[in-house]
């Protein structure tokens, strides 16, 4: 019987012990919410102080203590915020905000050695937190100090942030420096840092300095390093609009050979994308661009085609007008015989003319066209061969069908277009 009573004590005891560390437990993780929860309602000092005196050890409240009596209008008082800002840094040496922060204040009190220490020490501390580096960049800039300002500002831009932040990084160094002291001092030389600072340039317009950061990455690309085909992309059409069509299109074949290795395009045939089957580059560079107009809706048919998985169908509805918004520019050599040949399917193409490819010069206008396909046919191969003219570096194909007839009653119908291949002959 004792010895049962010793084990039921011994157990009591157990239990009235786990249940007291249970509690002590709660207290010590509730108290940080009551220090908070005592605040509410009350003026920012009043309720941190009131917090301090439930939890007594914490740091934050003590920073948050220093930054209002740092920052407010109508609690300021440096003196108070220094006495905190120690304190917490005794507490916590680690927190580089309230370094970041003490540096600011002894700026204010132009105590400049204390503060460029405390600042270094903000930096060391988060060497790579975008807010800490962007906020002692400002205060730099606000003391005066734009070498320190510069150097940190690369570290910055060089940081892991969101692309808003990256921008207003570039802003800043814009309106700090040469477009040339940009590209070669303050964005870092790596690839991505340069594509990253490229696209940024390309969204505010500015073609001529991205095509330089461009022609910089080039330089320091590993073999095999791979940069964004949708930048690449962006570049051609950035080349093409400058009429830098040798650039263009060599950048263009490097693309495509990357992004459909598979398929890249061939040596011997110059149109890219004949068959339509890839859309990833499609509205870019030397592939099509495709568009529908009134009474007219091309879109992509993977039910039919003369050759691989899917072909272009061109819907005609009554009324249309005068259809060419289907196009791709190629870049050819002057003076210098073509063969452009395609297949082409129509259903119930009466009424209006039917469509053909033609190829238009930039310079002369028409140079050749293929024969019209109309009716109910099935595929159809069409062609024609040209000479290019003396001056010539590039021309367009497009697809055509003109407008139905006035007194025409029936101008609706389909066209399939696939297989589209241009090649050289001399």
């Amino acid at each position: 019987m004792v010895s049962r009573l010793e084990a039921r004590s011994a157990q009591s005891l157990v239990t009235g012990l786990m249940v007291l560390a249970f509690l002590l437990a709660c207290g010590s993780a509730l108290r940080p919410w009551a220090a908070q929860w005592t605040g509410r309602g009350t003026p920012p000092d009043r309720a941190a102080r009131r917090a301090l005196s439930i939890d007594p050890g914490n740091d934050r409240l003590t920073a948050t203590l220093a930054t209002i009596h740092q920052y407010s209008l109508l609690l300021r008082d440096y003196p108070t915020a220094l006495s905190y800002y120690h304190s917490t840094l005794r507490s916590n040496p680690l927190d580089s905000a309230s370094w970041l922060h003490l540096g600011k204040l002894y700026q204010k009190l132009e105590r400049h050695r204390e503060a460029d220490r405390a600042l270094r020490l903000a930096l060391q501390l988060a060497s790579s937190d975008s807010r800490i580096l962007w906020e002692t960049t400002v205060a730099y800039l606000e003391n005066g100090q734009v070498p320190e300002a510069l150097r940190t500002l690369t570290r910055f831009i060089s940081a892991p942030q969101h692309e808003s932040e990256r921008a207003a990084g570039y802003d800043l160094a814009s309106r700090l420096a040469s477009p040339e002291e940009v590209r070669e001092r303050l964005v870092p030389p790596d690839v991505t840092q340069y594509a990253h600072y490229v696209k940024y340039l390309l969204d505010r317009e500015r073609g001529d300095e991205a095509l330089l950061v461009w022609g910089r990455l080039k330089e320091i690309a590993r073999a095999g390093e791979r940069i964004d085909p949708v930048l690449q992309l962006r570049l051609i059409d950035l080349f093409m609009a400058q009429e830098k069509f040798g650039q263009a299109h060599e950048l263009w074949h490097n693309i495509v050979k990357a992004l459909h290795p598979d398929s890249a395009l061939a040596e011997s045939n110059l149109i890219s994308n004949g068959s339509f089957e890839y859309g990833n580059t499609l509205g870019r560079g030397f592939d099509w661009r495709i568009a529908g107009g009134p009474g007219v809706e091309p879109e992509f048919d993977p039910s039919i085609a003369y050759a691989g998985r899917r072909s272009l169908r061109i819907s005609f509805r009554k009324p249309h007008a005068d259809f060419s918004s289907v196009w791709q520019v190629i870049s050819i050599q002057p003076d210098s015989g073509y063969t452009l040949a395609s297949h082409i399917s129509t259903n119930g193409v009466d009424g209006f003319p039917g469509i053909h490819l033609e190829i238009i010069d930039p310079l002369s206008g028409l140079l050749a066209r293929t024969e019209t396909v109309s009716g109910t046919r099935g595929w159809t191969k069409a062609g024609v061969t040209f000479r290019t003219p003396m001056n010539s570096h590039t021309i367009t194909l497009r697809v055509r069908s003109g407008p139905a007839a006035p007194a025409s009653q029936a101008s609706s119908g389909t066209v399939w277009i696939d297989n589209v291949s241009m090649t050289k002959t001399d």
